[in-house]
């Protein structure tokens, strides 16, 4: 009923808006998290205001021609008449420092900015949302939009990219991976991702962390019909008063799910069944301003998903079911100071799993509770003009309630440490960083040293090179399968078990001239106590940290901003290497390429493509019983088009347009092309 209410608000709500996106920083480019942006002198009834997030960046819906003022303690206020709709970064000046103007807004000027930033229409409805279109993210799919979905950097094992909602860490410790079918593809619309992140983040960021932001999503009702009975549809409104305001996503999926596949073996068609889908999504963002200088914010997520669990195409039965309740809690307090601030938190998440296959020749039933809460504070403050510092400290416990790992509970702690030196007349920025982790009986300590240097070579603002060096390690803590899977017939957990360790080294330059922004990235890791789960003398499967292995990825990005249109192409080499099978690595491909178009006709018609190619890959190696299996490259590519009636938007989207026949995942068909009909009401 509340849902239904809440749908009658916003449909009886009418605004002819623009959306502005922006990102804000301060006078040494660095992003500056909870600043407050409010729209002045708005027709709407609602007090439209919204913080920027982590990142700096935001997004909010204004008025034609409106007036924005940027404000928070510590720095000077800004009021900007804006006269367009592009993305802007703004810069806002200490009050404490003594210092000439600087540029208030300019679209180029991110210089430091380490996290980056995607947000697009075809992300809204198609499958795979906006994670196909991240330079160098590799996906894993289980078939079809009910099929699991992992995601890594750099083509490296999905455990070791961390995958955040709203700030907040989503990692099932069960598994050490975010199973992110669980999010319906118009919740990953806004995606900040980071590489080479592990001292900001710890464990499982060895190669880079993902943060789902719904947040800054826009106002709007949508609904959503398309191919093997896919029906969505839900709602995004923001409720703004002059000191708090509230941002609630709301949404509803169903999915048949049956397709027809083409066997790999035998060539015959076949039909893929139990792959439905029911998925229910609810997020909540609140935002307090109790003083000019104490924010509170609280999040919470609900996510609720019941699918069949089709498998691969010889595992499990057609009966297997699988039921997904995730809960989530966080609240902070952001309290500043004249040159500092302090950040308190506290998270709570639940996640409840049942795996159920009632197949009469081998029925399994696994259930598994799993409880995390989390305490921490982070700190930064502003030494002079030219040094800054920041300092987290965390305290965690994961326990779980499971039919297979009876009770178990580990508790870790971290704390971190990241020194910030700009020089600003010679445009260079130096950063060491430190962390130290413990779980249980293990302990890692790991370090960043950052250099970057900005607008060199500068030419009437018109062209210049930014140059970028990472050097540093990383690690990954075992799960608790790892540690406690039970000794039974076939495998057992292992609790001497010593943590993944990588160590990294990464070169980057970009040029932006008007022929466009050109980024070249050249990274090198090595890889050491690789946990695989191998057979013993008794062909117990037991997990152990055996394996070694290299990887050097080669990255180059092309983005060029027209009047009308935008293009983006990104190519990734990989080298890898498994240095105990002396073979490439797993799912690792040769090389992956990516091209995002969009084109604006006229001011209401839109349209976008994004192709994904992916090069030929090793799926499981040779042994004594079975050959090595290899899957040749394929290339998918997805369209959309759209048409704005001024607060109603209808759009057409096309997964896989090519009709291609693929397998991300050995054993795993993907369907062919489906189509999907969207309508948006916008406010």
């Amino acid at each position: 009923m509340k849902y239904y209410i809440l749908l009658s608000i916003i449909l009886i709500s009418n605004l002819f808006s623009q959306t502005l996106n922006g990102i804000v920083v301060d006078s040494g480019g660095e992003p500056l998290s909870h600043v407050i942006i409010r729209e002045l002198d708005s027709e709407n009834q609602n007090d439209n205001w919204t913080t920027s997030d982590n990142n700096g960046s935001f997004i909010i819906e204004i008025s034609h021609d409106s007036k924005i003022e940027l404000k928070r303690f510590g720095f000077e206020n800004q009021e900007i008449q804006l006269d367009g709709n592009e993305s802007q970064v703004f810069t806002l000046s200490n009050k404490n420092v003594n210092m000439k103007a600087v540029n208030v807004y300019g679209k180029n000027n991110s210089r430091y900015l380490k996290n980056k930033s995607l947000n697009n229409n075809l992300g809204s409805f198609s499958k795979n949302g906006s994670l196909s279109q991240l330079p160098s993210l590799e996906l894993r799919t289980y078939g079809g939009y009910a099929g699991v979905t992992s995601a890594s950097f750099d083509a490296g094992f999905a455990r070791h990219t961390k995958v955040l909602f709203n700030g907040v860490d989503l990692t099932d410790a069960q598994n050490g991976q975010v199973d992110l079918s669980s999010f319906p593809s118009f919740a990953l619309r806004s995606l900040n991702y980071r590489l080479n992140s592990g001292t900001t983040y710890g464990s499982g960021s060895i190669d880079g962390t993902l943060n789902i932001n719904t947040k800054n999503s826009p106002n709007r009702v949508f609904y959503s019909s398309g191919d093997y009975g896919f029906n969505q549809y839900g709602a995004t409104y923001t409720m703004g008063r002059e000191n708090s305001k509230r941002t609630i996503t709301i949404g509803k999926t169903s999915y048949d799910g049956d397709y027809k596949f083409k066997d790999s073996v035998t060539g015959s068609s076949k039909k893929r069944e139990n792959n439905s889908l029911d998925q229910f999504f609810f997020a909540m963002n609140r935002e307090f301003l109790v003083r000019d200088d104490l924010i509170i914010n609280i999040n919470s997520l609900t996510t609720k998903n019941t699918r069949g669990a089709a498998g691969s195409t010889s595992f499990p039965s057609i009966l297997a079911t699988r039921t997904d309740e995730y809960e989530l809690y966080s609240l902070s307090f952001m309290k500043f100071f004249i040159d500092s601030n302090l950040k308190i938190y506290i998270n709570r998440s639940t996640n409840n799993q049942v795996y159920d296959d009632p197949n009469e020749s081998f029925p399994v039933f696994s259930e598994h509770d799993l409880d995390q809460s989390s305490f921490g504070l982070d700190f930064q403050k502003e030494i002079n003009t030219n040094l800054d510092y920041q300092l987290s400290v965390k305290q965690k416990v994961d326990s779980i309630s499971s039919t297979d790992l009876s009770n178990q509970e580990l508790n870790s702690s971290s704390a971190s440490f990241l020194l910030n030196y700009t020089n600003n007349e010679k445009d260079f920025k130096i950063s060491p960083s430190t962390r130290f982790d413990k779980q249980s009986d293990n302990d890692k300590l790991t370090y960043n040293l950052s250099f970057e240097s900005v607008d060199q070579f500068l030419k009437d603002d018109l062209s210049y090179f930014d140059f970028r060096l990472d050097a540093g390690s990383s690690f990954q803590f075992p799960t608790l399968n790892d540690l406690y899977w039970p000794d039974g017939l076939y495998s057992a957990g292992n609790p001497d078990l010593k943590p993944e360790e990588s160590d990294y080294f990464s070169v980057n330059m970009t040029n932006n001239s008007v022929l466009g922004k050109f980024t070249v990235t050249a990274t090198m890791k090595d890889y050491e106590n690789l946990i695989l789960w191998q057979p013993n003398e008794s062909l117990k499967y037991i997990p152990i940290n055996v394996s070694s292995a290299s990887r050097t990825t080669y990255n180059i990005n092309f983005l060029k901003e027209f009047a009308s249109s935008q293009l983006q192409i990104s190519y990734n080499i990989y080298d890898s290497k498994d240095n105990d099978m002396d073979e490439k690595l797993l799912y690792v491909p040769d090389y992956s390429a990516n091209i995002f178009l969009s084109h604006n006709f006229n001011q209401s018609i839109n349209m976008a493509f994004n192709y994904k190619y992916t090069g030929k890959r090793i799926l499981q190696y040779g042994s004594d019983w079975s050959d090595q299996t290899d899957r040749d490259a394929y290339g998918v590519l997805d369209f959309s088009v759209s048409k704005d009636f001024d607060t109603l938007k209808t759009s057409l989207i096309v997964d896989n347009l090519l009709d291609e026949t693929f397998e991300s995942t050995l054993g795993y068909p993907e369907p062919g092309r489906s189509i999907k009909l969207v309508a948006e009401y916008k406010i």
